[in-house]
């Protein structure tokens, strides 16, 4: 079974595969059954508990009027984090990342303020194992503190690394649930055009495993960018789920899409959450997004698949 999955992609570069997105800016990367089926992941209940970040109670003086007291069922619904203002959160508070538990609705990471990702036309539930959280931007100054993320230097180095191709390298290359022997060849014919679409489109994979705010109002670039990804996430995904649906018709058996090494589209994209650039490394440098993409697929390996 090694040839149908370790052979794709990895002695040739696909240039048409990595074209950049289309610019006129100076930096310039390219211009269901939308996935295997997955079981939907159920609805939130026990998860870990929250960081043991500590906050004053922030018990309200006698003489507040009894309408802006704080209420406590309201609390147990926002982490420690949570109930601070985004301005209020110390350097050290803003290297934390809040897991939230049992009911809380609204924790941090990094300082950013999260929520449980609302659900799409397509999707109430996240697929089974993806991260399932987005930015809570009812405030402004929430928003104003994601859009202070993004930094398009920063993210030229990460994006000419192309770590997509160091995904699909370091992917599951072999079936696990089923025999090749058990398959027919228009089964394992089937699985080699797969691959070969999940190789040509892997970038498309990564950018939806991690999802990073583009604040598109700061140039052309950011603009442009922030155009040409859903553009190319939203065709990508569509031309997986034909192919998909052409396998299964043609006789491929729907379990073998089920296989680990069968990459899905989840029902959501799965956001990142970059740091606040007061986070130093180890040398006292401000963290790389290529360290940072590091550290968050460690944490959330679904992201890589």
């Amino acid at each position: 079974m090694d040839a149908l999955f370790s052979g794709v992609g990895e002695s040739e570069d696909d240039e048409d595969r990595d074209v950049t997105f289309k610019s006129s800016a100076e930096f310039k990367p390219q211009a269901p059954r939308t996935t295997p089926p997955r079981e939907a992941k159920g609805r939130r209940g026990s998860v870990s508990s929250v960081s043991s970040s500590s906050a004053p109670a922030g018990t309200d003086p006698p003489s507040e009027p009894p309408a802006k007291r704080h209420r406590p069922a309201q609390d147990r619904r926002r982490s420690v984090l949570a109930r601070k203002e985004y301005s209020e959160l110390a350097p050290d508070e803003l290297a934390l990342v809040e897991t939230p538990g049992r009911g809380v609705m609204s924790w941090r990471q990094y300082g950013i303020l999260l929520k449980f990702a609302p659900g799409t036309a397509n999707a109430i539930e996240q697929t089974t194992g993806f991260p399932d959280y987005a930015p809570n931007l009812s405030k402004t100054t929430e928003l104003e503190g994601v859009r202070a993320r993004w930094d398009p230097p920063l993210f030229k180095v990460l994006w000419d690394s192309a770590p997509w191709d160091y995904m699909f390298q370091q992917r599951l290359k072999f079936l696990i649930l089923h025999s090749a022997d058990d398959l027919s060849a228009r089964a394992r014919s089937d699985l080699v055009d797969i691959v070969e679409f999940m190789w040509t489109h892997c970038r498309t994979f990564w950018l939806i495993g991690h999802l990073f705010f583009i604040d598109h109002h700061r140039d052309d670039y950011s603009a442009n960018l922030h155009t040409e990804r859903k553009k190319e996430c939203d065709a990508v995904k569509k031309n997986y789920k034909k192919l998909l649906d052409d396998k299964v018709r043609g006789g491929l058996p729907e379990s073998v899409l089920e296989e680990p090494g069968i990459w899905t589209f989840p029902a959501k994209c799965c956001f990142w959450v970059w740091m606040d650039k007061s986070q130093f490394d180890a040398q006292g440098r401000p963290f790389a997004l290529t360290e940072q993409l590091r550290i968050v697929d460690k944490l959330e390996p679904a992201r890589v698949q």
